[in-house]
């Protein structure tokens, strides 16, 4: 039984206090979370969390989107993967940004799991421009498609289900034998749709036993997914 979960946890790089780390790494502790996709983690949120998660057995992998990482430290940010499983090897990867004007990324992280080879990708895709988008998940779609692991597909697409764009991707991606969890309602606290923009695919391996929007984390404007899944 895996439990996994996807959730960004707003960067408010301003406002942040070191307990909003122990909020975060209380999310994935009380859930007993395996495998956690983190977005909008900016360097003083991350540096806390490193400390923290050190104490807990977990790892948090993943490079920031610019590499002098010391610069604009507002919006260099990670999208990270927390395991406490056994980790194979971590990768950064940029994803196409022009004319937007911030880099975006994908952490993949590879885990044993039960004998097998388990890739996990994280994502934040661009929230302005459709073009954009197309491109980042072009990208996208070509790594998955080039690997022979089992996969984990997390993320803040910024896109919602009835989204064209979003459509064909997941289309493509269940010609790979990889399944969209169907959420069924908002992630977005301030949405007036019910339709989520936080997403995640699986392997039609990985067998769906429960889905849940975490309701009661209060540090963010968005919800958490977290699902169980058996493989």
């Amino acid at each position: 039984m895996l439990r996994i979960s996807t959730f960004n946890i707003q960067n408010d790089f301003s406002n942040y206090s070191k307990a909003k780390t122990t909020d975060i790494v209380n999310y994935l502790t009380s859930n007993k979370i395996d495998i956690l996709g983190l977005q909008e983690v900016f360097s003083k949120c991350n540096k806390d969390l490193e400390e923290e998660l050190e104490n807990c057995n977990y790892n948090i992998l993943g490079k920031y989107r610019f590499y002098l990482h010391f610069l604009l430290k507002r919006f260099n940010e990670k999208v990270p993967v927390v395991t406490n499983k056994e980790i194979i090897e971590s990768k950064t990867y940029h994803l196409p940004a022009f004319p937007s004007p911030l880099k975006r990324i994908v952490t993949k992280t590879v885990i044993l799991y039960n004998g097998k080879l388990i890739s996990i990708y994280n994502t934040h895709l661009d929230f302005m421009l459709d073009s954009v988008k197309k491109r980042e998940l072009r990208k996208l779609l070509k790594l998955i498609q080039k690997d022979d692991n089992l996969i984990v597909l997390l993320g803040d697409f910024n896109l919602k289900n009835n989204n064209k764009l979003f459509i064909d991707f997941f289309k493509a991606l269940e010609e790979s034998n990889i399944y969209r969890v169907d959420v069924g309602e908002k992630t977005l606290k301030v949405s007036k749709s019910k339709r989520a923009i936080d997403h995640i695919f699986l392997s039609q391996e990985f067998k769906l036993k429960k889905m849940e929007v975490i309701k009661n984390v209060e540090i963010s404007d968005h919800y958490p997914i977290l699902i169980e899944v058996d493989i």
